[in-house]
């Protein structure tokens, strides 16, 4: 009846779909117990076999390695499939830490001497119908011998070099010098790394705990079958030897948990995702703007003022509209597009410019701008213009005034300004249990969307992988009837443009999983509210979502009074995408930043910053997220992005529960 079950358990974790719900941070420990527990009923079988039958124990014994084969080969497939950072690329990552590099040099070393051997026993099993019961001994003798080449010495040795001294953990000593706990730390620090395995510092331990697991069931299947053969043909009983060796693999599992339970409380659970890479940015791929939202517009000085006058000077008019071509304007105005919006922060030029407009679709007014000094903006790569350039000289009025050139910023709202922010709320499908796995910002019908991803909560905090999907966006127009400003979106408007720059979690309620998210305006800033439901761990199953619910957030301002809100500047910023460098996180919670125009000088001030970073944001593997963010990232000098970013769901409280149970088993 026990084997019965054991091959329907292993019926259902062969099958994919099923694999893919059981949870990251708990299927390598419970698959390894399983598989563990596999190996010890073999011994029922074969010892309930006729004690005459030598050649039957053997087959029947061949039967049940091939048969732990597969539970392991589809362990290390699931591993495969989601570490993307293996111990060779960490190596190269960590080519000038000489420290970390010896370190991770032995456990690659010793990984490989269990992955040898383990082939070995996979190709005896392949020919088990062909083999010598005296090849089959002779292996197992090596395996098992004492000695630094037996497997035992080896495991030992690789548990020390990752998960430093046993007593240390015994104790619950700091583990901050173990190898485990240095690498998660380069990890967190390095986005890099982040970029190629695609999720938080706190599953990044995990994952190389479970390499480690992995390559010691590997070698304790091996030595239990080693022992289980020399006895089988009659070598002996070896029962202190099994037994020894099983405490001893239970007692380098158990340290091994503490160590980890340790290092992911200790672990960032941040995600956010990288550039694309150098040069990879694609407009409306990666990336998208909001667009002709103070813009650089050239402008006379005659057409700045309502009587068409120049006593005055370009920096008079820091609010104000062109009203119209002053008769004696003829270069500019009349041939380019006219500012029909308001003009602000106007500044005076030299007495002539050559203006090379933008050609196309661009929503960029022009290319670049020639006056005597400085180009400002940047010329083509064969250093021409386009499109034909244009020339605005300054006019005489009456004899006694000269009419400047000014340079002002164009806000002009329109059919090529998208400047719209959705308000309405984006919720998962929480009556179906189903829970926010990653987000993305996507720009529809001209107007920004937070679009969410969801997936089916399982128990123990499980995403169930077949059901994960893109919410729907309400892909309103802003012409629909039933669609109003600052109730179904925002408009960015010269004094309402700022963005709060936050990270919004459940804290340290490990009962909430996020459900829903939207911006909100909050002191004339857009800002995240982030909606949190309560679940039942074990089960997965959300609590009465509709009732228990809650929208948190971060309502700070800056003139609150205990942690008013910083001011997040950008300093003569370039377009977003010019940096050679990839982008890293330059803002902290509680701060904001408002859209603004790029540097005059070294873009004429034709787009607006930052730019919308639209990739997704999703963990690999999928989790529940404990907490939503929008943050800036750039470098010094230029634009940079607003993205999203999530927090993934803190499972380091719950390994101390597996500490008990593996402690159980």
């Amino acid at each position: 009846m026990r084997l019965k079950v054991f091959m329907v358990f292993a019926t259902i974790l062969l099958i994919p779909s099923a694999r893919g719900v059981i949870n990251e941070a708990m299927e390598a420990i419970e698959m390894i117990r399983f598989v563990t527990n596999a190996i010890l009923k073999t011994w029922d079988v074969v010892e309930s076999l006729p004690a005459n039958g030598i050649h039957d124990k053997q087959q029947q014994l061949m039967n049940r390695i091939e048969e732990v084969d597969d539970h392991i080969r589809s362990l290390e497939q699931m591993e495969s499939l989601r570490a993307a950072l293996t111990i060779e690329t960490l190596i190269r990552e960590f080519h000038q830490q000489s420290a970390l590099l010896h370190k991770l040099n032995v456990v690659k070393d010793l990984t490989s001497i269990v992955k040898t051997r383990y082939t070995q026993l996979s190709d005896y099993v392949q020919h088990k119908g062909a083999l010598e019961a005296g090849t089959l001994l002779k292996f197992a003798e090596w395996n098992v011998d004492p000695g630094t080449s037996s497997l035992a010495f080896q495991l030992d040795l690789l548990h020390v070099s990752l998960f430093g001294d046993e007593e240390q953990a015994d104790n619950n000593s700091d583990s901050s010098n173990t190898l485990l706990s240095q690498l998660t730390i380069n990890y967190e620090e390095s986005p890099d790394q982040m970029c190629v395995a695609k999720h938080s510092a706190q599953q990044f331990a995990f994952q190389l705990f479970t390499k480690a697991a992995l390559t010691e069931l590997k070698a304790y299947s091996i030595m239990e079958f080693s022992w289980m053969t020399q006895r089988e043909l009659g070598k002996g009983n070896f029962t202190q030897e099994i037994a020894l060796m099983r405490q001893n693999y239970q007692r380098r599992m158990n340290a091994s948990v503490r160590v980890l339970s340790q290092v992911m409380a200790g672990s960032g659970r941040v995600y956010w995702r990288c550039d694309p890479g150098k040069k990879k940015h694609v407009s409306g791929e990666t990336y998208d703007q909001v667009t002709q939202f103070l813009q650089g517009y050239v402008e006379n000085e005659a057409n700045l003022g309502e009587d068409q006058s120049c006593r005055g000077t370009c920096s008079d008019y820091q609010e104000t509209r062109s009203n119209g071509c002053y008769k004696g304007d003829e270069q500019l105005c009349g041939k380019l597009p006219k500012c029909n919006g308001k003009l602000y922060n106007c500044g005076g030029m030299d007495s002539e410019l050559q203006v090379c407009p933008s050609g196309g679709n661009s929503s960029r007014r022009y290319d670049y701008i020639q006056p005597d000094g400085p180009i400002l903006g940047r010329k083509s790569s064969s250093g021409k213009c386009e499109t034909a350039t244009e020339t605005a000289s300054s006019s005489s009025y009456y004899l006694f005034w000269r009419c400047s050139n000014c340079f002002c910023l164009c806000d002009e709202p329109g059919p090529l300004s998208d400047r719209f922010f959705n308000l309405r709320d984006s919720l998962s499908d929480f009556m179906a249990n189903k829970v926010v796995t990653g987000v993305r910002f996507v720009k529809i019908n001209r107007v920004f969307h937070l679009q969410l991803q969801q997936g089916e909560l399982m128990p123990r905090g499980a995403i169930n992988v077949s059901s994960l999907e893109w919410l729907a966006v309400d892909a309103y127009h802003l012409t629909d009837v039933d669609v109003r400003n600052d109730y179904d979106y925002h408009t960015l408007t010269i004094d309402s443009r700022a963005m709060d720059l936050d990270e919004i979690t459940s804290g340290s309620n490990l009962s909430l999983v996020v459900t829903g998210a939207r911006f909100r305006v909050w002191g004339k800033h857009l800002n995240l509210e982030v909606r949190f439901s309560y679940f039942d761990l074990p089960t997965g199953r959300l609590v009465e979502p509709k009732r228990n619910s809650v929208w948190l957030d971060n309502s700070n301002t800056e003139t609150t009074g205990e942690k008013p809100r910083q001011a997040l500047d950008l300093t003569e910023p370039d377009v977003s995408t010019a940096s050679e460098q990839t982008s890293m996180p330059l803002s902290k919670s509680n701060q904001f930043m408002k859209f603004t125009s790029s540097s005059k000088m070294k873009d004429a001030a034709q787009s607006t910053v930052p730019f919308i970073d639209i990739q997704e944001v999703v963990p690999h593997p999928a989790v529940p997220l404990a907490g939503l963010g929008i943050y800036h990232k750039g470098r010094p000098g230029f634009g940079g992005f607003f993205a999203p970013k999530v927090v993934t769901y803190d499972y380091s409280q719950y390994l101390k529960e597996l500490q008990s149970q593996v402690k159980a088993n």
